[in-house]
C-alpha cells in the first residue's frame, strides 16, 4: 500500500489557514491603516524590494540602451517582452477616435470609456499573454498577473502613480522569485522589459490625459520613480557627460536614446514646454552634484521615505505567495548598491587579494547572480495530501523551507496528528514552482 503524506484538513492550525489563505483569497491588500506601515516596513516583500533595486542598479552599471544590446537577452524574456506589444496593439486599436466624439458626449467622455475598455482588453491580455510566455505548470501565474495588470493605472479613479509602479516592480521581483527569470536576466529586466514598461504608461497617460498622483514630499513630480533611480545606477560607470550637462541640447541629441535618466529628461522638457530648471525644479536641483552615485544616492532616499513609506502608495498594494507581507524572520540588514568608484575599488581589491594568495576566483559582487531570493512555493496537493512530494532544494528566503516548517510545527502539535504516522516529514519533502 501507498502511504501519502497528509494532515487532517479539519485542523485550524495558525500554519495551515495560513498556506491555505493563498489559495483562497489570492492577492490582496494588507496596509490599511498607519500601524500596518511598521509591518510593512518589516516584510519580506519590502527586504525583497529593496534588494532587488539596488542589485539591479549595481548590474546595469554602464550599460546602454541601444538596439545593439549589450547585455544577453534569453529566449524567456523576449517572451516577456511580446506581452507589451500586444498591449501596444491594444492601445492603437481603444485609441479615442475623433468620430467618437460628438455634441452629446464631451471628448473627456469619449477618453473615459476608451481608457476603461482598454483596461478590460488588458486584463483578459494579461492572463492570455503570460500563460504563453512562462514556464509550463507554474503556480504563480494568477499571482503575477494580478501585479501585472495594476501597473497601468486606475480605472475608477482615472489616475496613475507610484503605486502602480510598485505593482509592476513587484511583477519584476516575482518574476525572479519563481525561477522564470534567472541571474542573467537582470540587467535586461530593467533596461528592456522595464523601459517598454515605462514608455507604454507614458502612451497610455498622454492617450487618455489620466492625471497623476504622486506625495507631495516626493522630489520627482512623474507619475514614475525607478527610472530616474536605475537613470542615474546606469551611468555610474564610464558616463560620457556629468549630471549638470544632462539639459544640455548637444549631450540630449547625442546619448537620449542611450540613457534612461536622457530619455526623462528630454520627455519633461517636450511634454511640459520648458527648461528642465523651470519644469522640474527639484530634479535639477538634484543633478547639480558632481557625481552620479552621488545622485543616485539622493534619489535612493527619496524613493525609500517619500514612496516606500507612503501610506498613500502602500495602502493600494497588494501582497500574497512571492511577495509576502509576513515578516521576515530573521532581522537582516538591507543591502546596499556600490556604484562607481566604490564599486570598482571593491572589484579591483578583491582581485588583488585572490591573486596575492594564490585562490581560485570565488563568485564576486559583479557576477551574475539573482538579484533577489528564490522562493519556494507552498503547493497545496502537498500539505492537504492529495499527491507525494517531491524533493527539491530549500528556498533562499529567510523562513528556509515554509512548507517544510509548517510541517515541522504540526508534527511537534499533539493536537494535530497525521494520517499516516509512520511516515515522518523531512526538511527534503519541499516543492518548487516548477517540477524539475
Amino acid at each position: 500500500m501507498s502511504y501519502k503524506l497528509g494532515y487532517d484538513v479539519t485542523d485550524p492550525t495558525v500554519q495551515v489557514l495560513r498556506a491555505s489563505a493563498f489559495m483562497q483569497n489570492g492577492p490582496v491588500k494588507q496596509v490599511r491603516s498607519f500601524e500596518d506601515l511598521d509591518r510593512w516596513a518589516r516584510s519580506q516583500a519590502y527586504h525583497d524590494t529593496i534588494a532587488y533595486i539596488n542589485h539591479t542598479s549595481r548590474a546595469i552599471q554602464g550599460h546602454r540602451l541601444t538596439r545593439d544590446l549589450d547585455f544577453p537577452v534569453s529566449t524567456q524574456m523576449r517572451r516577456l517582452c511580446e506581452i507589451f506589444d500586444g498591449l501596444e496593439h491594444l492601445l492603437v486599436e481603444h485609441s479615442p477616435k475623433a468620430d467618437d466624439s460628438n455634441i452629446s458626449v464631451p471628448a473627456g467622455h469619449v477618453r473615459i470609456r476608451s481608457y476603461r475598455i482598454w483596461m478590460e482588453h488588458m486584463f483578459q491580455l494579461v492572463f492570455s499573454k503570460l500563460d504563453e510566455a512562462i514556464k509550463a505548470n507554474c503556480k504563480h501565474i494568477n499571482e503575477l498577473g494580478q501585479y501585472l495588470r495594476r501597473s497601468f493605472g486606475n480605472s475608477s479613479s482615472l489616475d496613475i502613480g507610484p503605486a502602480n509602479e510598485l505593482m509592476f516592480l513587484f511583477f519584476l521581483c516575482g518574476l525572479f522569485r519563481s525561477g522564470i527569470l534567472e541571474a542573467q536576466d537582470t540587467v535586461a529586466a530593467a533596461l528592456l522589459l522595464f523601459d517598454r514598461y515605462t514608455h507604454l504608461v507614458r502612451r497610455v497617460i498622454s492617450t487618455y490625459s489620466l492625471q497623476i498622483t504622486k506625495d507631495p514630499m516626493c522630489s520627482i513630480d512623474d507619475y514614475c520613480f525607478l527610472p530616474y533611480l536605475w537613470g542615474a545606477a546606469q551611468l555610474s560607470i564610464d558616463s560620457p557627460f556629468s549630471p549638470m550637462q544632462c539639459d544640455q541640447a548637444k549631450v540630449l541629441d547625442c546619448h537620449r536614446h542611450d540613457y534612461m535618466m536622457l530619455d526623462l529628461v528630454d520627455h519633461l522638457q517636450k511634454s511640459r514646454g520648458g527648461q528642465l530648471s523651470q519644469v522640474a525644479f527639484q530634479l535639477w536641483s538634484l543633478l547639480s552634484v558632481p557625481t552620479w552615485p552621488q545622485v543616485y544616492r539622493g534619489l535612493e532616499r527619496n524613493y525609500i521615505d517619500n514612496v516606500l513609506s507612503s501610506f498613500e502608495t502602500v495602502e493600494q498594494v497588494i501582497f500574497c505567495e512571492l511577495m509576502s507581507f509576513e515578516a521576515t524572520t530573521v532581522p537582516r540588514q538591507l543591502e546596499r548598491a556600490y556604484l562607481g568608484a566604490q564599486y570598482v575599488e571593491r572589484r579591483q581589491n578583491e582581485e588583488d587579494l585572490e591573486q596575492a594568495q594564490g585562490t581560485q576566483r570565488s563568485p564576486c559582487l559583479w557576477e551574475p547572480s539573482l538579484p533577489v531570493s528564490r522562493y519556494v512555493s507552498m503547493e497545496p496537493e502537498s500539505f492537504l495530501g492529495f499527491q507525494e512530494p517531491r524533493g527539491h532544494r530549500m528556498s533562499d528566503d529567510s523562513d528556509d523551507d515554509r512548507l517544510w516548517m509548517m510541517r515541522q510545527a504540526m508534527d511537534e502539535d499533539g493536537a494535530s496528528p497525521m494520517f499516516f504516522p509512520d511516515r515522518t516529514a523531512t526538511q527534503n519533502d519541499s516543492v518548487t514552482s516548477f517540477p524539475q
